[in-house]
């Protein structure tokens, strides 16, 4: 497969394809003739599991090591927990943030319905912007 063909069937885009092989986590092989990337069936399957473990918070970076180290076989389950619970710490931090900001948008909304006019005004948005900071 060529870059347009792989990308349509991993239903992501050409440049993602072009991204990812960059970026060290497609290995296709290149023709001598043209010198076009040709993929086949494994670097479609790495694909995919790139696009998921993205899509689960992983970096590029994160998603690097575990495809190095489980292509090598030398990927312990404990590194793979480890990773895994490193994430889950960040998405924790990362809900409490949201949930903070969630309360303060709530408070903000509460206190501009209590004004005569039920807008905010420059003081209120300066305060609320002051508490985010």
């Amino acid at each position: 497969m060529k870059v347009k063909e792989i990308a349509k069937v991993a239903e992501v885009s050409p440049d993602t394809v072009r991204f990812y092989n960059r970026e060290g986590l497609l290995r296709p092989r290149q023709d001598p003739q043209n010198g076009y990337y040709v993929y086949g069936s494994k670097d479609l399957c790495r694909l995919r599991f790139v696009r998921v473990a993205n899509k689960l918070g992983l970096s590029l970076d994160e998603i690097k090591v575990l495809l190095s180290q489980t292509m090598d076989e030398s990927f312990a389950s404990g590194d793979l927990k480890e990773l895994f619970a490193d994430r889950l710490a960040r998405l924790e931090q990362e809900l409490n943030e949201l949930k903070r900001l969630r309360d303060d948008m709530k408070a903000a909304i509460e206190v501009w319905q209590q004004m005569p006019d039920g807008s905010p005004n420059g003081h209120s948005v300066q305060e609320l912007i002051e508490r985010w900071s």
